[in-house]
């Protein structure tokens, strides 16, 4: 099969989980034997270019200065080229407003598939409800959120068929009233050769971490709907409990300076570090060196990738009754699951992990076997494979 990828960027420039999903799916499918091309903006103030990158072709057209007009006419015309060149048998969107350009010009005959990661427009409301407040504010966010859904709605009304990675995603996607008989789970995975079992002592001495003590770990986007202010606040309980607790917070975003502030007002400063961006290659270490990774999720947490690396590097993840992680969590063991997302909830859970000896049964084997028997890239594009197929069978 020849596949046309349509995502905003591809991980390498703009790291992020949807990029992650598209990006191990094409080289699952690469491995498998099939051809496929990302078509996908370039960085900000780099030309377009076409190279190959892990096995896949990558297209990315340039985007001239216009806002969103430009970039969707950008999108169009990129693709209307690439399709003068060669066909393909499937497309695939990773991101709605990506294709807004191209499926203007793919030919209806090509089966269209969504890969439905989140919904963008209640992500970009809970976002944008931090830009200002007051009836202008208002009027913008809700503008934004209107524009976003259509575009969301319109994609899904183009596709043949929605894969999502958990039930709750199923559920987002319903709301979209899309037919739940065009629904297809395929839950996402992590890289099990990369992410693996390893000596935490090892590994910490690697980060130049501390040998001893309880070591938190949380990776998140720096933003309000990821809770970590909740789980800073939940700190001070954890430390009474457990003296000596250390906390590291992987990532950037625009809530930094805001967690600075909040470490520094707790008096955390020497119990928290702010890691900011963590190298791809560090990542492994990372989740190794700790004791426990913690998901402090206050909404739409669609599936949770940093769960399945996680557990696949043997390190249990305990996270909030939010959004999917439940689905990943609650099947090894329901305590993984704090009762609530609020700081008494999360200090209660985390306390509880640390200081009780049921810990102990979440061995680096079972953990690491549960993710092999649910959570493998190459388990979801062979099952992403099976959808195409079933599209390109005569009479569907």
């Amino acid at each position: 099969m020849n596949i046309l990828f349509f995502a905003d960027y591809v991980f390498e420039d703009h790291p992020g989980g949807s990029r992650v999903v598209a990006r191990e799916l094409a080289r699952g499918l690469s491995a498998h034997g099939h051809a496929v091309t990302f078509l996908v903006r370039a960085k900000e103030g780099q030309p377009a270019s076409d190279t190959a990158q892990n096995g896949s072709r990558i297209v990315r057209y340039a985007v001239p200065p216009g806002g969103a007009r430009a970039y969707v006419r950008a999108g169009r015309d990129a693709c209307a080229r690439l399709l003068q060149k060669e066909s393909f048998d499937i497309a695939h969107t990773h991101f709605a407003y990506s294709a807004v350009g191209p499926l203007a010009v793919l030919p209806e005959a090509v089966p269209h598939v969504r890969s439905f990661h989140g919904p963008w427009h209640d992500e970009g409301y809970v976002e944008d409800k931090q830009n200002g407040r007051g009836p202008r504010a208002y009027a913008v966010r809700q503008a934004r959120f209107l524009l976003r859904r259509r575009i969301e709605r319109q994609n899904l009304t183009r596709s043949r068929t929605v894969i999502v990675l958990s039930e709750h995603a199923r559920r987002e996607v319903l709301g979209l009233r899309f037919p739940a008989g065009r629904i297809t789970l395929v839950p996402g995975g992590a890289d099990t050769e990369r992410f693996q079992p390893a000596s935490k002592a090892a590994a910490r001495a690697a980060l130049s971490l501390p040998p001893h003590g309880p070591l938190l770990l949380s990776i998140r986007r720096l933003v309000p709907r990821m809770g970590l202010d909740t789980l800073l606040a939940a700190m001070p309980a954890i430390l009474r409990v457990c003296p000596g607790t250390q906390l590291l917070i992987g990532g950037i975003g625009p809530e930094e300076a805001r967690l600075r502030q909040t470490i520094r007002s707790l008096g955390l400063g020497k119990s928290v570090r702010l890691l900011g961006f963590i190298p791809d290659d560090q990542l492994a270490a990372y989740y190794q060196a700790a004791d426990l990774f913690v998901l402090p999720t206050l909404a739409l947490e669609g599936f949770g990738l940093v769960t399945t690396e996680s557990l696949a590097c043997g390190t249990p993840v305990l996270g909030t009754p939010v959004g999917a992680t439940p689905e990943l969590l609650a099947p090894l063991d329901p305590r993984l699951i704090a009762r609530s997302p609020d700081p008494a909830g999360l200090a209660e859970a985390v306390t509880a992990f640390l200081s009780q000896e049921w810990r102990l049964t979440l061995t680096p084997d079972r953990l690491r076997a549960y993710v092999l028997d649910r959570y493998t890239w190459d388990r979801h594009s062979a099952q992403t494979e099976q959808v195409y197929a079933a599209l390109l069978s005569p009479g569907t």
